[in-house]
């Protein structure tokens, strides 16, 4: 199999992905879909190498195979590709986008080739990838830490990632690793701010969720990301609504939605205070949002800003 495509919302775990498939090797080629053309791709992957290894040609942000479309004369010539792809080259295809199955070009690489989505870790297994990263480091720590660390970052990979190449900074050699040296570490700032808007956001207060919407965005922080973090807490809330009214136990609420308690807590509260139509019409006016994001039908910010105007329609 020398074509793979990867779908992914986390670039540290498709960074690892991709490391597998290189195995150390320095012979590849980076292209950005959104620039280079399909014609010089295909070309580069079709050189025929002078000393016969094999090479990599890594496509970055090929969204074609999403939302985005390729001019029919670049379809025609990535399936023909596809039909017969050169053997010495290893053809990369990313994407942060969701995939379109129905698409010709999406069918054939599932059908001949390998699609992946890497899932990003939850729960457990993101608390045990976490240990292992800092265990690779050769650094000891306790559960706490660990917690802490992933609370901090908002169970997001690629932020506890970048959070452990401070700490290696800090620490510069193996040791353990101190929960108060960790909180000092750590970058709150932007996780403060994330809580926060979210929570200006629950409590329909615009004039709040507008200040920290416009803090994140001095951070620079990814407008999709923020949408992302919103669906995430609506579809929580609309769950756990949905098992406490059918009974559920605490605890099976807690292991269904991996949750721990405080967040449990606080969901709940949050959950008391909406409707769950409203929950519901807010997941798809979020996924409709989504959509015409990826799509180029409405910029992100101004999208995003819409939603929080259309919250008191309710």
């Amino acid at each position: 199999m020398n074509v793979y495509l990867f779908e992914t919302s986390s670039r540290i775990l498709l960074e690892e992905q991709i490391a597998k498939i290189l195995k150390g090797s320095t012979n590849k080629i980076i292209y950005n879909a959104e620039i280079s053309t399909m014609e010089d791709i295909l070309e580069e992957a079709s050189y025929v190498s002078m000393f016969g290894e094999m090479k990599y040609c890594i496509v970055k942000n090929a969204n074609f195979f999403g939302s985005s479309k390729l001019k029919e004369k670049e379809e025609e010539l990535l399936l023909n590709y596809l039909e017969n792809p050169y053997p010495l080259c290893t053809l990369i295809f990313t994407t942060f986008d969701s995939v379109d199955s129905r698409k010709k070009i999406t069918k054939l690489v599932k059908e001949k080739f390998t699609y992946q989505k890497i899932v990003t870790p939850k729960g457990l297994e993101l608390y045990n990838k976490v240990a292992s990263l800092l265990v690779e480091k050769k650094y000891l720590a306790e559960k706490d830490t660990i917690n802490y660390l992933i609370n901090a970052c908002l169970n997001n990979y690629d932020l506890i990632y970048n959070e452990i190449e401070k700490i290696d900074l800090y620490y510069e050699s193996p040791t353990k690793i101190k929960l108060e040296n960790v909180k000092n570490i750590v970058s709150r700032t932007l996780t403060d701010n994330n809580f926060k808007f979210v929570d200006a956001v629950m409590n329909k207060d615009l004039k709040k969720a507008t200040q920290y919407l416009e803090d994140l965005m001095t951070l620079k922080v990814e407008p999709l990301s923020l949408i992302n973090l919103l669906a995430r807490e609506y579809r929580n809330m609309l769950i756990l609504k949905t098992l406490e009214q059918e009974k559920y136990l605490k605890k099976d609420i807690l292991s269904q939605l991996q949750l721990q308690e405080w967040q449990y807590e606080k969901t709940s509260k949050n959950a008391s205070n909406y409707h769950a139509d409203d929950l519901r019409d807010y997941l798809v006016s979020l996924e409709k949002l989504d959509y015409q994001i990826k799509s180029g039908q409405i910029d992100k910010l101004i999208g995003l800003k819409l939603f929080l105007l259309d919250l008191y329609e309710y």
